[in-house]
């Protein structure tokens, strides 16, 4: 069986500090949260002597944290609890996908260190939370995963993914044995949070499902090609696991033996051929993707990296918003046509100048409050946004009387795009 493995990397780091924010700051946020509660919608803040610029959430997390700071796809979640002792443990932060598949983990770990400082956080020791470990394989067209070749104690909960309208019955004995109609199971995971769990799914799905194009990017596919089957396995230790068995607090200690918890994870739950004859399991032939699976993770876990820029993902994600933006003005010209009454040949030749002019005409408009909408999605779209387009709703950089002729031009130019 021809398996090629496309990328390999931590997919998940949730980490823990003990320490806090000043009272001020802590004070500002919960400002800003009430803020975004009241509009429903996320607030831009800077904060810190580093001048960090992050978004303020509607609302806390689980944990007792009551605000959350996203510093955008390529960088952090981070959630405060609102307690200035620094001797408590009040910091969390969750490291986005994004941001792990563009930088190496020593870059992650220097940064976590470096917004703590910018943020102006007083901190101490560090308590790793979650570590997710990823590995993506060019499968085969007819790969598919099944429960029945999974092997692992008897104890495993095993929890495959169906489509609702394929799945007849559950045996409910959380054996792995489902009853289903014509389905395709896209994932299987077994074990639970925060213990010891592995999860084996269609990764190629997924992305198109959540959005996440860059994946393609990474794997250096057209997201078009559905001969391209890339199937996912994630190794997952969460607290529990790395605290209560494996002793791993610290960044030291996952350098040192987070290689062996995800090795003994793949050897505790493995994946064999079908159609075995022999069922003594210990003799049973394992499957080409679990010898793929620890291929990869004889290496040197810290040392994978996808081979993308940060701004190459970047690129990828503000193409995507793009896309989404123009689908939805073109389905909103296109009721505007039937509402015309105009006829294809109108529209083709006509309607890109008329939209052109509308816009024109609305920018002109001395009561437009287009820059002010212009501006809470600069606000919303800091971390992907175009430079050009940082500069023209920045007002001490380009006067607002020059933004109408500018953004004519280029509405012109997304209007020709548009149409031809």
């Amino acid at each position: 069986m021809n398996i090629r493995n496309l990328y390999a990397g931590f997919d998940t780091l949730e980490v823990s500090f003990q320490g806090a924010l000043p009272r001020e700051i802590l004070d500002e946020m919960e400002e800003e949260k009430k803020i975004a509660t009241d509009k429903t919608e996320n607030q831009l803040i800077t904060i810190g002597p580093g001048q960090v610029e992050g978004h303020i959430g509607q609302s806390g997390m689980k944990g007792g944290y009551a605000y959350t700071f996203s510093t955008g796809p390529l960088g952090e979640l981070w959630s405060f609890k609102n307690n200035a002792n620094a001797s408590e443990w009040n910091i969390g932060v969750k490291v986005y996908a994004e941001s792990l598949a563009s930088y190496p983990y020593w870059e992650i770990k220097e940064r976590l260190y470096q917004r703590l400082k910018d943020m102006g956080c007083i901190y101490g020791k560090e308590s790793l939370r979650r570590v997710d470990f990823a590995m993506d394989f060019l499968m085969p067209e007819t790969f598919t995963v099944s429960i029945d070749q999974f092997v692992t104690h008897h104890r495993s909960k095993i929890s495959p993914y169906l489509k609702l309208e394929d799945v007849e019955k559950d045996t409910g004995n959380n054996d792995g044995t489902y009853v289903f109609r014509g389905g395709r199971i896209e994932s299987v995971t077994i074990g639970k949070m925060p213990g010891r769990q592995v999860i084996v799914y269609d990764k190629r799905k997924a992305a198109l499902d959540l959005g996440k194009l860059f994946w393609f990017k990474i794997w250096d596919i057209d997201p078009k090609d559905r001969t391209q089957n890339v199937w996912r396995v994630e190794l997952r230790a969460g607290k529990a696991e790395l605290k209560e068995k494996w002793n791993i607090r610290t960044f030291t200690d996952l350098e040192n033996s987070i290689g062996d918890v995800f090795a003994h994870a793949a050897s505790k739950i493995r994946y064999h051929n079908e159609f075995q004859t022999d069922a003594n399991v210990s003799r049973q032939q394992q499957h080409p993707l679990w010898d793929a699976v620890h291929l990869c993770l004889n290496k040197k876990l810290t040392e994978y990296r996808s081979g993308l820029l940060p701004s190459q993902i970047k690129e990828v994600i503000a193409s995507q918003q793009k896309e989404i933006y123009i689908g939805q003005m073109m389905g909103l010209i296109a009721g505007l046509a039937v509402i015309e009454g105009m006829e294809r040949e109108e529209i083709l030749n006509g309607l890109p100048d008329q939209i052109a002019q509308t816009i024109s005409n609305r920018l002109h408009d001395p009561e437009t409050t287009f820059f002010e909408s212009m501006e809470r999605s600069q606000k919303r779209l800091v971390f992907i946004a175009e430079p050009q387009m940082e500069r023209c709703v920045n007002q001490a950089v380009l006067p607002r009387e020059s933004h109408p002729k500018i953004l004519e031009e280029r509405f012109q130019s997304l209007a020709n795009l548009l149409f031809h």
